[in-house]
């Protein structure tokens, strides 16, 4: 209990100096994707978010919107060449940022859940088409022209002050689910980030 009271004593010392604040950020990501025969994709992530405090109660937790561009792509080692390529996500998404400043710490923590959509091709080159139903993976969104879809992440990071107004974005792991406009598949990913912050006040 006496831990307890001291944590909570120490939350409300938590300073206020910035009560509201916009960052900027880029990223360099792995993603995985949860289907047979699908190589690693690599891409980078651009972004920018509004957090304000709301709370008067609870001066540790910022929350506002997130907005991000993401772009992966990979190559098919399967079969067929010239065509092009059989992995590629870019989708525009964006929802809400929860963040955590805690007291005299350098380590902000935050939480996200975004939605969007966009374009993915996930299967594999085959005399130079796009082969959406290749046997046995279950994870095609798309033709070679194109395919839509639609997506849901949740997303998990740590940020690093290393300056005033930069940060480290240390690692952020997201899980993303695809819902394919094209065809019935739905299929996930997982992603592995890290970046760099650059935070302005915003009054």
């Amino acid at each position: 209990m006496r831990l307890w009271k001291l944590f909570s004593f120490l939350l409300l010392l938590a300073p206020l100096s910035a009560m509201a604040q916009i960052g900027i950020y880029g990223e360099f990501s792995s993603t995985h994707i949860n289907a047979p025969m699908e190589p690693q994709m690599y891409g980078v992530t651009f972004g920018g978010y509004y957090n304000k405090h709301v709370f008067s109660k609870m001066p540790f937790l910022s929350l506002g919107p997130d907005f991000r561009l993401t772009m992966q792509s990979g190559s098919s080692k399967n079969v067929g060449l010239g065509g092009p390529p059989a992995q590629s996500i870019l989708f525009a998404s964006t929802g809400p940022r929860f963040a955590f400043k805690l007291p005299y710490a350098r380590l902000h923590p935050y939480v996200e859940g975004l939605a969007g959509a966009g374009n993915s091709q996930i299967g594999e080159v085959y005399n130079d088409s796009y082969s959406r139903f290749h046997p046995g993976v279950f994870a095609n969104s798309g033709d070679k022209n194109g395919g839509a879809s639609f997506e849901a992440q949740a997303l998990g990071g740590v940020d690093f002050a290393i300056k005033p107004r930069v940060d480290w974005r240390v690692v952020e792991f997201g899980y993303t689910k695809m819902f394919s406009t094209g065809t019935n598949y739905r299929y996930g990913v997982d992603t592995l980030s890290t970046g760099i912050v650059v935070r302005i006040p915003s009054h």
